[in-house]
C-alpha cells in the first residue's frame, strides 16, 4: 500500500511538471484526431446500416399468438 502511494504521488508530480511545461498537448492533439476519425467512421457504418436495413431485410413478425399464453 505504501508502495502505490509513493508511486502515485511520483506520477502525480512528474504529470504535473509535464503539463505545465506544456508536454501533454501532443498527446492531447492525437487523442482528439482519433476520436474526430473513429466518430466520422462510426457514423458511415451507422447511415449504411440504417439503408441497408430499411431497403434490403424482411420484417419481423412474432412467431407466438397473442391468444396463446406463453409457456412458464
Amino acid at each position: 500500500m505504501i508502495r502505490t502511494l509513493i508511486f502515485g504521488a511520483i506520477a502525480g508530480y512528474v504529470g504535473k511538471k509535464l503539463y505545465d511545461e506544456g508536454k501533454l498537448t501532443e498527446f492531447k492533439d492525437d487523442i482528439v484526431a482519433r476520436y474526430g476519425e473513429a466518430k466520422a467512421k462510426l457514423e458511415e457504418q451507422r447511415a449504411d446500416t440504417g439503408t441497408a436495413t430499411a431497403s434490403n431485410t424482411p420484417l419481423v413478425t412474432p412467431s407466438v399468438t397473442s391468444s396463446r399464453p406463453l409457456p412458464n
